[in-house]
């Protein structure tokens, strides 16, 4: 032994060697499955086991042929020189360091068979002593020959079995994951990206060659696996003839079967004439015994057969890999020829192993390899007149009537993969069918059309489809039927056309689904708790045996569990069949399918969660349990049998028929049988059950249908399904509930977190981490493949990315949200509080937890550290925001440690660009003391300048920058009030200024401004065309712009006041306050070198007012509204009293306070609008008194008198009702802004007073 633990090399090691150690173990378990004893032990050396089967009686044809297979140097390895069997010492074909796995082994090297002794003449078996009775028969031979057949068939199953679960798991993700790195890689896929960047390329390749050499051990054993299933199907379709007439097939040592490749020398303690004259035996089974498992399993390995060619021809990474490969190796072989003049053994092996690998694995003629193999070497069925394709047929028609009657069933499992074998055997059936033999017409035809108008496009393996009808215009056309040919356009037409026909239901199936799961899940968790089983009565068997009460709940669980798996399995077909015919077809899913799709995923792992993690101990003991009950139920079945063997064994009818005591023997040898494996032991593993089925099946005969009826196998085959069920149960429901081949469709992945997002808002259930945990189950596919571990890992990053995008960010913006509206006092969302609680859960993705609530906390503490630093006045709200979310949520959010007041604006950079970075941007509101971002179009929130602002600048800038606010804002006041003076001093604004003033000269004292005259006014005015709009609009803008500057100016004067309240409290007690006082710099509203012009036009500035208002409540309702509807064509903003401050500035500027309280045109407004309003409301009260006399006149030419009023209305009445409504609500809101006007002016005269 080396060091590292591994064995030294043999030096006289030998394939059968090699074979025999492998399988030691295996055996081991067969054998004591099989049966209670075996004669031929697995601690037998290989001379012992030559020696034991030559021995006369002890063993038939099968067994023989069995063990010669099990002694034969499997897999044959060819070297593509000398074709199979070849003379080539068996290590030249093997890599150095390949070691031989499970999956490579032989059928078993040990069959088991019932001891035999022979002890004064009298014969004994494994059961005890035969009846004495039948003395004629060799009774040890018949037993022998039914245990050996029994076994040997198990013991090709179940190693079909094993083979199907190793290339699910283990050799197809390999392969068809070859050359996917990348978590967002198609696999299979050639990357097309920078063809002509040669460094580019250079990598990819030499990324591809490495990893082919990585992966050359996975080929290999894929390559020994796919010849294991040649043979496989070879040895299994011989057999169903070999069953009924062993006398058929000649003994594989008797030096006639030189032309077959399964041919073997012979051995001497073999090839003795004595065991040539038991070569002729009569038939093992009796006549019409069905061997369908059989035909089962030949499906299966014709299946599998058919996706490792589809995976390795549709995979371009592989291929061009090996490609490459091989042409390194031809050019390495090259050099060593040119420099050494020769290669080394070790270099010229693996030479043999590339052409292995190339014949058997990559040249996707595994599956036509299979079915052309002669499976009548030497004409051994032929002279005989057995018809081997006869009896496929009859396999056939059965199998695929029996998975087509479950397909879109509620009992459909795995039926749609199983018949994808049936077509693999339909090819194998026209295959053996003699060239003067038509095929079944009838059978191609249903074919055709029955499968396909089911399943167009069926699933192999991730991305590989498998279409009925295409498959069979490639494999077997059959033209002369009707109806039955097509070509490939129109499969794929007839296809999307059934497809797209689906859809349209497809939201209704699963919606049944999923009401049928939400039941079964609170059924579930009822019936299956610990309190309603009894859990202490569940682990004692026996007792549970007895007790009918409890045997009942039992039952009634297990029900409740295959309940559950068949839902299970009705959602992952549907999901699956969905997916993968529209990814076959380049059909995209459609966004409303994604709900659905997420209620499919959710039903899996809501499953699979209820039966392998809620209820899973209740399970593991009603498994236990039930196992024990159904085996006992079939022992029960066969009661009547056993009394009528035993009674025919004892009867003297037996002495003439030697056919009839053949059966009676070979019933009663099968009902020991079966005893002994139904009474074994508690646990049925793959082997045990399909020798318990085989021996069931050759219990059937014409004999015992007088104790046995059909009903009586129907129950039987019921029951055997449940224990094949039960026994595996934990397998049955991973595969019901996995979602691995997600891992092929990972592009839905972001709309179905996305709508699971948006349903855990209005469900207290958490269907993300449902949706994710089907998404992380490819997971267990990528951990397989060579590499795997970086594969998971981008994955996963995969996943988180994904998590972070549409989980994680739209969690922290809701909470934002809810925060800010708690500390604004704004109303909250109804229910938002208890779903954001239950969205910061913890989420699992691939096994790694993700931890939800730390994220949202460093998502939250960034985005409240960035809003402080960007602006310091928001760090109170922010404080207030951290107080809600620990309270309402439990978060810790960090302190963004700044300071603890202040903005993030700051106020020099306002006062370089007054006019365009203030005046442009800014409204003033004087209720609220601050100005206001006027548009805020692209922002979130809108920016806000207030005393505050001023302070923080002052602070960090110092005093100095009050005395540059007043210089920059007089100097913008100045320029501003001489553009408003020059537009008064136009000729048409002069012209209607001195008209009006004329006429307010002109009325007496007292007059009031009419409203009239102010309204036709103002449609002048407006008329008067400028630059840059109308006259009005421009006097509008420039008086709310002085009225901003000045504004501005009074929140300098209260900034600096504040900034130096502040800082009293640091100065001495007995400080001199006039020193305060001195701190203080003067600031004056007006600058002292306005010059105001007394020109006429200036004069008549009063008169204005009416037009100037009327045209600021248009416009004020416009801003506002704008606001309200994000309008981009509208400048929008919330309030403007900069004109209340413009106006009153004018005013005290023009002394014209008195001139305008003399025009009263507030008294004007207030009764112009009391007016209408009267108006409105006599309009009204006439409006509803015509349609009451409509109703009355209505009544009273109706017949019935319970009609309402409403019924006799008039739509007209109706409509100038709302007419009336809407001019109702537009002069309420024209009142409430002039209100609004008016009361900020007269605020706005006590500045200048």
């Amino acid at each position: 032994m080396y060091g590292d633990g591994s064995h030294a090399p043999d030096s006289c090691w030998s394939p059968s060697s090699a074979v025999s150690r492998r399988l030691q173990n295996s055996c081991d378990v067969h054998a004591s499955r099989s049966a209670e004893r075996s004669t031929i032990c697995s601690n037998l050396s290989e001379e012992d086991s030559k020696r034991y089967v030559g021995i006369e009686g002890a063993t038939t044809s099968l067994a023989k042929l069995a063990l010669a297979r099990s002694m034969c140097p499997l897999p044959p390895l060819s070297d593509g020189i000398y074709g199979g069997g070849s003379s080539v010492p068996c290590g030249l074909h093997l890599a150095s360091d390949v070691c031989l796995e499970s999956l490579e082994r032989s059928a078993p090297h040990r069959i088991v068979v019932p001891q035999i002794e022979v002890n004064n003449g009298r014969q004994f078996s494994a059961r005890g002593e035969l009846d004495g009775n039948i003395n004629t028969i060799k009774l040890g031979e018949e037993k022998a020959a039914i245990w050996n057949a029994v076994s040997a068939l198990a013991s090709l199953c179940d190693e079909t079995q094993e083979l199907d679960q190793t290339f699910q798991t283990k050799l197809l993700p390999a392969i068809v994951l070859f050359g996917a790195d990348d978590a967002s890689a198609l696999p299979g896929r050639a990357e097309k990206k920078d063809l002509l960047n040669e460094e580019v390329q250079e990598k990819r390749e030499s990324k591809l060659l490495a990893r082919l050499g990585e992966s050359m051990k996975v080929l290999q054993m894929a390559a020994n696996a796919t010849t294991r299933l040649k043979r496989l199907v070879k040895n299994m379709v011989v057999q169903l003839g070999a069953v009924q007439t062993p006398s058929v097939v000649q003994l594989y040592f008797d030096n006639k079967s030189n032309d077959d490749e399964d041919a073997l020398e012979p051995h001497d303690a073999l090839s003795s004439g004595e065991i040539k004259e038991d070569a002729v035996l009569p038939p093992v089974f009796g006549e019409g015994v069905p061997m369908f498992r059989l035909g089962k399993s030949i499906a299966v390995a014709l299946r599998l057969l058919i996706s490792v060619d589809k995976a390795v021809s549709e995979n371009q990474n592989l291929n061009e890999a090996w490609g490459m490969y091989k042409d390194v190796v031809v050019e390495m072989s090259e050099q060593k020829r040119t420099t050494d003049g020769d290669i080394d053994d070790d270099f010229e092996s693996f030479e043999r192993m590339l052409v292995q690998l190339e014949n058997t694995l990559l040249s996707s003629r595994s599956f036509l390899s299979a079915i052309e193999q002669n499976f009548d070497p030497s004409g051994r069925f032929k002279d005989t007149g057995f018809q081997l394709h006869e009896e496929v047929r009859i396999h056939l028609i059965t199998l695929y009537g029996s998975y087509c009657e479950k397909i879109n069933t509620p009992e459909e499992t795995t039926e749609r993969l199983d018949c994808i074998g049936v077509y693999a055997m339909y090819v194998l059936y026209r295959q053996l069918l003699p060239s003067n033999v038509v095929p079944d017409k009838s059978l191609h035809k249903s074919l055709w059309t029955v499968f396909p108008a089911m399943c167009p496009v069926m699933q192999l393996y991730g991305p590989l489809y498998f279409q009925p009808r295409e498959f069979l215009m490639v494999y077997s056309p059959y033209k002369a039927v009707k109806g039955c040919f097509a070509d490939s356009r129109e499969i794929h037409a007839q296809s999307k056309a059934a497809i797209i026909k689906w859809d349209g239901s497809f939201d209704s199936r699963v919606a049944r689904i999923r009401f049928e799961a939400v039941g079964w899940l609170a059924k579930a968790d009822s019936e299956l708790c610990g309190e309603t089983l009894g859990s202490h009565s569940l682990e004692d068997e026996d007792e549970l045996a007895e007790t009918e009460d409890i045997a009942l709940k039992v039952e009634s669980a297990t029900n409740v569990i295959f309940r559950g798996i068949k839902i299970a399995y009705s959602a992952s077909i549907l999901l699956r069949s969905q997916l993968s015919a529209h990814k076959a077809l380049n059909l995209g899913v459609a966004k409303q399918h994604i709900p659905s799709i997420n209620s499919l995923m959710e039903v899996l792992k809501s499953i699979e969660k209820m039966l392998r993690s809620r209820r899973r101990h209740s399970v593991s003991c009603i498994q236990r349990a039930t196992l024990k009950m159904i085996a006992a139920s079939i022992l029960r079945r066969f009661e009547s049998v056993r009394e009528f063997v035993d009674g025919m064994s004892s009867s003297a009818d037996l002495a003439g028929n030697p056919d009839l005591t053949r059966t009676i023997v070979r019933v009663g040898a099968c009902l020991t049988a079966l005893e002994g494996l139904l009474k074994g032991s508690s646990s049925f593993s793959p082997i045990r059950r399909h020798a318990i089925a085989f021996t069931i099946a050759a219990c059937m005969d014409s004999t015992i249908l007088e104790v046995f009826s059909t009903d009586d196998l129907l129950r039987v085959e019921s029951s055997l399904k449940d224990l094949s069920q039960v026994a595996s149960l934990e397998e049955i429901i991973k595969q019901a509930c996995d979602c691995s081949f997600l891992c092929f469709h990972r592009d839905l992945a972001l709309e179905c977190l996305r709508h699971s997002f948006q349903a855990n808002l209005k469900s207290p259930i958490n269907h993300t981490q449902l949706v994710l945990s089907a998404f992380s189950d490819p997971e267990r596919i990528l951990a397989r493949i060579k590499g795997g571990d970086a594969s998971v890992d981008n994955y996963r990053m995969f996943l988180e990315c994904l998590i972070k995008a549409e989980y994680i960010r739209p969690t922290c913006e809701l909470i934002e949200d809810d925060l800010r509206r708690a500390t604004s006092g704004s109303p909250g969302t109804k229910g938002v509080k208890g779903s954001l609680r239950r969205l910061l859960t913890s989420l699992y993705a691939c096994q790694n937890e993700i931890p939800i609530k730390q994220e949202v906390e460093a998502s939250l503490s960034q985005t409240y550290y960035g809003l402080v630093a960007a602006d310091l006045s928001k760090y109170d709200a922010c404080v207030e925001m951290r107080v809600i979310a620990h309270e309402r949520y439990s978060l810790q959010l960090e302190d963004s440690n700044l300071p603890g007041c202040g903005a993030g604006i700051d106020f020099v950079e306002i006062l370089e660009d007054l006019r365009g970075s203030f005046i442009s941007r800014y409204k003033y509101s004087m209720i609220e003391e601050m100005f206001i971002e006027r548009n805020g179009i692209g922002s979130k929130n809108l920016e806000t300048i207030n005393t505050d602002v001023v302070v923080v600048s002052i602070r960090q800038h110092g005093l100095g920058i009050v005395s540059m606010a007043v210089a920059n804002c007089h100097k913008l006041l100045a320029e501003i009030f001489v553009l408003f003076q020059t537009l008064l001093d136009t000729d048409s604004v002069k012209s209607l200024l001195s008209r009006e003033l004329r006429w307010f000269i002109n009325q007496e004292k007292g007059v009031i401004y009419s409203f009239d005259r102010a309204s036709k006014f103002t449609q002048e005015f407006k008329q008067l065309r400028t630059g840059s709009g109308n006259a009005l609009e421009d006097s509008r803008a420039m008086l709310s712009d002085m009225g901003s500057v000045i504004s501005l100016l009074r929140l300098v004067r209260a900034a600096t006041r504040k900034y130096l309240s502040d800082e009293m409290q640091f100065l001495s007690s007995n400080r001199n306050p006039v020193l305060r006082s001195k701190g203080e710099p003067a600031i004056k509203l007006m600058p002292r070198d306005l010059s105001v012009d007394s020109s006429a036009s200036a004069g008549a500035f009063f008169c204005m007012i009416p037009a100037l208002s009327l045209c600021h409540v248009e416009a004020s309702l416009q801003g506002k509204d704008s606001m309200q509807k994000m309008s981009l064509s509208r400048d929008g903003y919330f309030a403007d009293d900069g004109l209340s401050v413009g106006i009153s500035f004018m005013l005290s500027t023009l002394n014209q306070f008195d001139h305008y309280k003399s025009l009263n045109w507030f008294r004007c407004v207030q009764a112009k609008f009391s007016s209408d309003e009267e108006e409105l409301d006599a309009k009204r009260t006439t409006l509803r008194k015509k349609s009451d006399a409509k109703v009355a006149a209505a009544k009273k030419q109706s017949w019935f008198s319970n009609t309402g009023d409403n019924d006799f209305a008039d739509e007209g009445c109706s409509e100038e009702m709302s007419v009336l409504e809407m001019i109702e609500k537009k002069l309420q809101a024209n009142r409430r802004e002039m209100a609004m006007l008016f009361f900020s002016m007269n605020g706005a005269q006590s500045l200048f007073l």
